[in-house]
């Protein structure tokens, strides 16, 4: 009872508090009317014998269940006071409060959601133990993922300085709106999080990329417990090991972009979800696991403040659900709170989008219908342009979607590693893993792989413009990674009469995928410079060279246009410190202020005669790329 006294009390002092100060009396009467239920609570639990006929019903009504039934009502007010507030905020004005209503809704629904008792035996024992090997792989994920992250990739890519510009200026005072929608329709709440990160380890390259280092090393965590759920150990080790290698999750890993978030959301919902339904399979009741099922609806919500990739997981969710209740038919009579607490997670994670969407429902479907090659007319284009029956245009997606691992290449500067996603040893593994699974395809493990794996493939590729771009794939790396792994176990068992060979050939496979992804990645691919395009790469240099020979209270003319201007991400992120202003060509050469530093890109190098013979006597600098040919040139005028 002393806990829940001070909890009532604890709400009556922030409700005090918020009426007092008179400018969120809403909040603070909220806040009040729930700290006394709460204490209602408190007093029908000491008071029984005044209920009368109605004592039996409360008294059976325990603390614990009163805790919980009132945390997640309650949560449910937090959420919506916070989109409701995030709304109704002025523009200027910090949403500071608004992301503290939120907060406080997601400690409530842990607090509704929570395991109350903890055994410190099992999780300092055997469990820990256990766990020392996980951590090795863990930190050699992350190293692979950190080390040189300022300099690899080479360039630092447009999306990635606009994503980093938009997490600073988000953060800074007046704090932004997390629960909007901003850049491409992408909700703000992701852009917040590279911005906080940002502001604990510095703005830098480093800085902006290291959300997403943790964000892919948590990933091959993930990735193990959800093998090890859907096959084993042994399961579990191969696809993790395969994640954490990978070229292609290496790559987004290191890139200050939010789309490496896909797979982590997507594992992390999918094994709880899937512990729950096996865990409530083995105790024979629906009441053990339910609090895996929210945590599951909480991280699948989540995504959908991240990437748009991370909200198909709702709908894998969704599907898995739907596959359940037919292939059991008494699954929502056994699962019906689960599912219930599942619902719940989800609309705590995600009210406070759904009421930006509400008054600006634009939003919500934007970007899906820039890129769907129906909402944005790119299938009748093609038909008129080709001459190929529709029919034929969707096979040909659907083949380029498939083959994205063994045969066709990304085809867009995201990545473009002029090779399949996978290498060819992975490559036949995940081959004889798909031909297991399709055998096994009635097996529950095998059908969840293969729905996640074709769904999104089909969704993210074959229904959407330039398969298979990779950005929008890397909900596909783990479904991939378990596909290996199956093959991985298709050897092990069939090599079983024979430990040395078995053992031999698993540790030869493993060591060959390690070195053949590393040696690509670092060895093949990184001194290419290929990542961001060519426009990319001359904006880096310039902005790495502009930062290593700053030229004080010189304003910058730049001389890019058409093919890059001065607010391209990379530069804007970079030099947001600069002053700086594009010269379109043509333009007469305006008067210039001593001292001024004069930018040229290569296709515009003949201006740099003109300013040279009109300010005489500057410096100039040649900027190069890795193949040693002139890209930029720096003319510094300082009046010497």
């Amino acid at each position: 009872m002393a806990g829940l006294t001070l909890f009532s009390l604890s709400l009556l002092l922030a409700g005090s508090f918020l009426l007092g100060n008179s400018r969120y009396p809403w909040d603070g009467g909220l806040l009040v009317l729930l700290g006394l239920a709460s204490y209602l609570g408190v007093f029908l639990r000491l008071q029984p014998r005044r209920l009368g006929r109605w004592t039996p019903v409360l008294v059976d009504l325990d603390h614990r269940r009163l805790i919980r039934w009132g945390a997640a009502i309650a949560s449910l007010l937090f959420t919506f006071a916070a989109g409701y507030t995030a709304r109704a905020r002025p523009p200027g004005t910090s949403h500071v409060p608004s992301l503290g209503l939120w907060c406080v809704a997601l400690l409530l629904f842990g607090i509704a959601n929570a395991r109350l008792s903890l055994s410190w035996d099992r999780i300092a024992g055997r469990r820990l133990r256990r766990a020392m090997p996980v951590g090795l792989l863990l930190l050699a994920a992350f190293l692979v993922r950190c080390v040189a992250l300022s300099r690899i990739p080479i360039n630092f890519g447009g999306d990635e300085g606009t994503q980093a510009l938009l997490g600073v200026q988000l953060v800074e005072a007046p704090f932004g709106n997390p629960f909007a929608a901003g850049w491409y329709s992408v909700p703000t709440f992701s852009f917040m999080l590279y911005g906080l990160a940002m502001r604990l380890v510095g703005a830098s390259i480093a800085g902006a990329r290291l959300l997403s280092v943790l964000a892919g090393t948590a990933t091959v965590l993930t990735t193990f417990l959800l093998g090890r759920e859907l096959g084993g150990e042994r399961v579990g080790w191969a696809a993790a090991l395969t994640v954490a290698a990978a070229a292609y999750h290496i790559h987004f890993s290191r890139l200050a972009s939010n789309q490496i978030f896909d797979p982590l959301i997507a594992t992390l919902a999918l094994w709880l979800l899937w512990r729950a339904l096996r865990r409530e399979l083995r105790s024979g009741s629906g009441s053990p696991a339910v609090p895996d099922w929210g945590w599951a609806g909480l991280a699948a919500g989540v995504g959908w403040y991240l990437y748009f990739g991370a909200r198909w997981v709702t709908v894998l969710i969704g599907l898995t659900l739907v596959w359940r209740m037919l292939a059991e038919p008494a699954f929502l009579k056994r699962h019906w709170r689960g599912i219930g607490m599942l619902a719940l997670g989800w609309v705590v994670a995600t009210l406070p989008l759904w009421l930006w969407y509400a008054g600006h429902p634009a939003d919500l479907t934007a970007r899906m219908n820039a890129v769907s090659i129906f909402a944005s007319g790119w299938l009748e284009r093609e038909v008129v342009i080709t001459g190929k029956p529709a029919l034929a245009l969707l096979f040909q997606q659907f083949w380029k979607s498939i083959s994205a691992f063994h045969l066709t290449p990304d085809p867009t500067f995201w990545y473009y590693p002029r090779a399949p996603l996978l290498d060819f040893v992975a490559g036949a593994l995940m081959l004889l893993g798909l031909l297991e699974a399709c055998l096994h395809w009635r097996r529950p493990s095998r059908f969840l792989v293969l729905l996640w794996f074709l769904s999104t493939l089909t969704a993210a590729w074959t229904l959407t413009e330039n398969p298979p771009s990779s950005q929008r794939g890397l909900l596909l790396v783990p479904p991939a990674a378990f596909l290996v792994a199956w093959g991985v176990d298709v050897l092990w068992r069939r090599l079983a009469s024979r430990p040395r060979v078995q053992m031999g050939v698993i540790l030869v496979l493993a060591t060959a995928v390690v070195t053949f992804n590393l040696t690509f990645y670092f060895a093949v691919y990184t001194p290419r410079g290929d990542y961001g395009n060519p426009t990319a790469q001359v904006a880096t240099a310039v902005a790495r060279r502009l930062l290593a020979e700053p030229l004080p209270e010189a304003p910058v003319r730049f001389y890019g246009a058409p093919q890059l201007y001065w607010d391209f991400g990379a530069l804007a992120f970079l030099l947001r410190g600069q002053e700086g202003v594009d010269v379109l060509p043509g333009h007469e050469l305006a008067p210039a202020t001593c001292p001024t530093r004069f930018v040229f890109i290569l296709d515009l190098l003949i201006e740099y005669q003109s300013v040279a013979q009109a300010y005489p006597g500057g410096a100039t600098a040649e900027i190069r790329n890795p193949a040693g040919d002139i890209t930029a040139l720096i003319y510094d005028w300082t009046c010497r």
